[in-house]
């Protein structure tokens, strides 16, 4: 799946809500093509208990279908005012998530509008330490 198809896929789902509280819900989408050709799709949730990004969402929703290996991934936000979309990249937290359900997602890619990196890349001292001796 070409680049452009799936960052269009993602902007799809961005489904911005703001609630009572000042949560920002759906605002924030991202899109993993699996390793098994599926593409996944999630949306950020931020709840006073706890919050949960665009791609840890994708990611568990290829999990739940039994796949733990992905290709490539792409998160995207709309600024309302201009309606102009942004590509952005994981967090940290989404970084090391990504290597943790499967080390071989280090040779995955990270998208971006001007920008593709490997996550091996984009995770530095992803390398067990060695043990003490």
């Amino acid at each position: 799946m070409k680049n452009d198809e799936l960052i269009s896929r993602v902007a799809s789902v961005l489904h911005r809500r703001l609630d009572e509280h000042g949560r920002l819900h759906g605002d924030v989408g991202a899109v993993v093509l699996g390793s098994d050709g599926n593409t996944y799709t999630g949306v950020c949730v931020d709840t006073p208990s706890w919050g949960l990004c665009a791609e840890r969402s994708a990611l568990a929703a290829m999990i739940s279908k039994g796949t733990y290996r992905f290709e490539k991934v792409v998160a995207v936000w709309r600024d309302e005012e201009t309606d102009k979309l942004h590509v952005l990249p994981p967090c940290g937290v989404c970084r090391q998530f990504m290597r943790d359900i499967d080390e071989l997602n280090l040779g995955a890619i990270v998208l971006g509008l001007e920008q593709i990196a490997k996550l091996r890349d984009l995770l530095p001292y992803h390398e067990w330490p060695r043990p003490l001796e």
